[in-house]
């Protein structure tokens, strides 16, 4: 086992712990354990030579926008396209940053990427402050795009005005009503729309229901962000609203049809008041790229080739790469989005894993744990050595051990049934996109 050098593992152990209040308080009432030690596992090398991976986060949010504030007592104007304009801040716990300094911490957390996605607009794209960052830091990839207020959320990344149901418009602001049709027809063509000019379609935060009541799997999106907002564990009815487990588990409905969709996290960080377990990077999807452009990261997250770690580089977060051996010859030349053929090989390699994680494997034809190696590298055949089958795909998650058996049979007593920590995964590391499985005829 590796071990880790003592500044990395002071940052490893400062952003886990920073992060784990809330797990630590439910150990206290479910009898959780958790895990100690840190120890680093298997290299991060990529697995094909013409591209590589970059880190970053496909959600975030600033001053420009409809619950965010410029001060505790100021806030933009949201209705009208010049960002002078100002109004009251109707609660000053909303008081969030100017998009110079979200782009500036996500460089000071080792993110190469981000997409600024305000509500229903994209002025933040042309503020001078910006624009001037983005000049001086040409390697760093700046993605436009706004997150899209239909019923439930959208991301339009690659957006850089607002999009109607057949394309972009001149409008800067108001982008939830430029789509006139909003019926399962009209975000089909919303989508396409996106595409045909390079951008990425994707659902947020499913487990709104809103989204979910209005079109349900009959809207086909890019991708779908499963994990949102800081820990797994922010889940409802506190800090967060949202069941991460049921977007994932409404995700799998997508690939079990024969849908072919990524994963992504989003910090969908809004306010100082919560940057510190909610700023950029937590969570940090990971993409495969050929090039560091734009285009490059969002054509990445168009082909699937993404995976999600629980915190960005500069706190040391777990990394997984899924790979397969289509014909057996020990170069594994798929990756998370790519496809293979039925029988390959598989291998996962992580970095960065805590001691006694857990390797989950999710086939459509069922699921298994795993206990990670001291190594962080696991090879397996599905169908094989008590592995699910697999026709269609397979995709993996990396868990820590967090006393999930003893908490559904005893939190609900304490805590009560309606909250979701009683039965859901508190601490998730990382989870991929799958690789889909070739049919035959294919």
């Amino acid at each position: 086992m590796f071990e880790l050098s003592k500044p990395r593992l002071s940052r490893m152990l400062r952003g886990r712990l920073a992060r784990s209040a809330l797990v630590a308080a439910l150990g206290v009432v479910c009898g959780l354990g958790l895990a100690g030690q840190v120890s680093a596992t298997a290299t991060t090398r990529d697995v094909a030579a013409h591209g590589f991976w970059i880190p970053g986060d496909l959600h975030v949010h600033t001053i420009y926008g409809h619950d965010t504030c410029i001060t505790p007592t100021t806030a933009w104007d949201y209705t009208k396209p010049s960002r002078s304009a100002r109004r009251s801040c109707p609660e000053f716990y909303t008081w969030g940053f100017p998009p110079v300094d979200r782009l500036n911490e996500a460089l000071q957390r080792g993110l190469g990427y981000v997409a600024i996605t305000d509500h229903n607009n994209v002025v933040n794209q042309t503020d001078p402050a910006v624009v001037a960052w983005e000049k001086a830091h040409p390697s760093f990839v700046s993605i436009p795009g706004y997150e899209n207020s239909q019923a439930g959320h959208v991301q339009m990344l690659g957006a850089r005005s607002c999009y109607g149901n057949h394309g972009p418009t001149k409008a800067v602001v108001e982008c939830d009503a430029t789509p006139k049709d909003k019926s399962v027809q009209g975000m089909r063509e919303l989508a396409d729309g996106l595409r045909r000019h390079g951008g990425v379609f994707q659902i947020n935060h499913p487990s709104d229901m809103n989204w979910l009541h209005a079109y349900g799997r009959r809207v086909v999106p890019d991708s779908i962000e499963v994990w949102n907002i800081g820990p797994w564990a922010f889940q409802h009815p506190l800090p967060s609203a949202n069941d991460n487990n049921f977007s994932l588990r409404w995700y799998d409905g997508f690939l079990r049809r024969g849908d072919q969709v990524g994963i992504t996290g989003g910090s969908d960080s809004h306010w100082r008041l919560t940057d510190s377990v909610q700023g950029i990077g937590d969570p940090t999807t990971w993409v495969y790229v050929t090039q560091r452009t734009i285009q490059g990261v969002l054509d990445g997250v168009r082909a699937h080739h993404t995976f999600v770690s629980d915190l960005p580089p500069s706190e040391s977060g777990a990394q997984m790469y899924l790979e397969a051996d289509a014909d057996h010859d020990g170069r594994y030349e798929a990756i998370a989005g790519s496809r293979t053929t039925a029988g390959a090989a598989y291998r996962v390699r992580t970095a960065n894993a805590l001691p006694g994680s857990i390797l989950r494997i999710v086939t459509d034809e069922g699921t298994v744990l795993e206990q990670l190696p001291a190594s962080g590298s696991v090879t397996f055949r599905p169908g094989a050595g008590g592995i699910p089958a697999a026709k269609r795909f397979v995709r993996t998650e990396l868990l820590e051990t967090d006393g999930r058996q003893l908490r559904t049979g005893t939190c609900d007593k304490v805590i009560g049934s309606q909250t979701t920590l009683c039965r859901d995964d508190l601490l998730m590391e990382s989870l991929t996109s799958p690789i889909f499985i070739r049919s035959p005829e294919a």
